[in-house]
């Protein structure tokens, strides 16, 4: 090769060198969907934008949404201000974080620093999902509405509920405002909804939290809903039984929610109550470093979960030989919503802290034998 080769092929190499990289051009970050004006956790209260009480008072709704408004009223979200377990827990220590999600809104957390209560007995009302920036969001606008309407194809999706279902522990400060979230999950819904069988259903949370109307949200307050999410049994073997609980329809964990939720599935024989037994589904918790707690046992169901447990006849007659072998046996589910489940005087909420789920009394001879173990 030619040295005026070489210096050329030289020269060309340094240019490209020192040539400047290619522009790239910056990747927008994805908007937040419109509904979102806070990170998840609720550190700070739901900012609609406007104080115009026709946006902000579930009033002024009911005019034209007369059917929503009756659903919503009765249902938690209605009552999340005003039930007896809320204020019952809340009363005695008020927090600020409680409040960010139980009168969620701005407006309503104004009205309360002025002693007026108006808005805040709404609850979770309709300007808590569908008002911001002074606007209407909705997943799709109806024809002929009147309202300045945002359409956020995930509006009332699982990620939109999780701003109140689906959180981490906070650290509180002295005043009890949240200064911080923890990594530790507070409550975990829609994380195991997520990971169940109807993750897919275009309704979402609405599959089996749906109703005419779609503002009832029926949950672990509703008898019927509680009623088929449950498979209990129970059959007899030699000289015990074998008593089985299944999640058999929710779409998540069970029991969820509160951190103080619980089941209690006994059994008892009316004549010798110290002889109960007794299984505990939920979760015990544990003070975390840095604040916050962290869960050290979960005794959970997941979606289509069952537990089996043996029960000791004898345990059961509390060691009473003369026992009578024809006293019926008693078995009880019970949803437990506090965490004390006979509370003192003083700390009895205005309305129950627990629902009976299943209840039977049968002698055991009634009872079926249980199935051939397999080999």
């Amino acid at each position: 090769m030619s040295r005026g080769r070489l210096a050329v092929l030289v020269m060309a190499a340094a240019a490209t060198a020192c040539a400047p990289a290619p522009r790239r051009e910056a990747v927008p970050a994805a908007a937040p969907p419109a509904w979102q004006v806070r990170a998840r956790g609720g550190q700070v209260a739901i900012e609609t934008g406007t104080r115009d009480l026709a946006l902000n008072d579930a009033a002024a709704c009911r005019g034209c949404h007369v059917g929503i408004a009756d659903e919503w009223q009765h249902s938690r979200h209605g009552l999340a201000w005003t039930n007896g377990i809320f204020q019952r827990e809340y009363g005695p220590a008020p927090k600020p974080w409680c409040v960010n999600c139980h009168a969620p809104t701005t407006a309503q957390q104004e009205g309360l620093a002025i002693g007026d209560d108006r808005l805040a007995a709404q609850g979770v009302a309709c300007a808590t999902c569908h008002v911001r920036g002074g606007r209407l969001v909705a997943k799709a606008r109806a024809a002929g509405s009147p309202h300045d309407t945002v359409v956020d194809a995930s509006f009332g999706s699982p990620a939109f509920c999780a701003d109140c279902h689906d959180f981490t522990f906070p650290v509180l400060d002295g005043a009890g405002r949240a200064v911080a979230m923890t990594d530790h999950p507070m409550q975990s819904t829609v994380t195991s909804f997520n990971a169940g069988p109807y993750a897919r259903e275009p309704a979402g949370c609405l599959t089996c939290h749906g109703s005419r109307h779609d503002h009832a949200f029926p949950g672990g307050h509703a008898p019927d809903m509680l009623a088929g999410a449950f498979v209990v049994s129970w059959c007899r073997r030699a000289a015990a039984l074998e008593v089985e609980l299944t999640n058999a329809a929710a779409g998540h964990r069970i029991p969820t929610g509160d951190i103080h939720r619980h089941l209690l599935l006994r059994v008892w024989r009316s004549s010798a109550p110290a002889g109960v037994w007794e299984a505990f589904f939920g979760r015990r918790f544990e003070e975390a470093e840095g604040g916050g707690k962290r869960t050290v046992w979960d005794s959970g169901l997941d979606p289509g979960a069952s537990r089996r447990f043996p029960v000791d006849l004898a345990a059961l007659a509390d060691g009473d030989p003369e026992a009578d072998p024809a006293e019926p046996l008693n078995l009880e589910l019970t949803y437990v919503y506090i965490a004390d489940e006979f509370p003192r005087r003083d700390r009895i909420p205005s309305e129950p802290g627990t629902a009976s789920v299943v209840r039977w009394r049968e002698p055991l001879a009634a009872i079926p034998p249980c199935a051939p173990a397999s080999r």
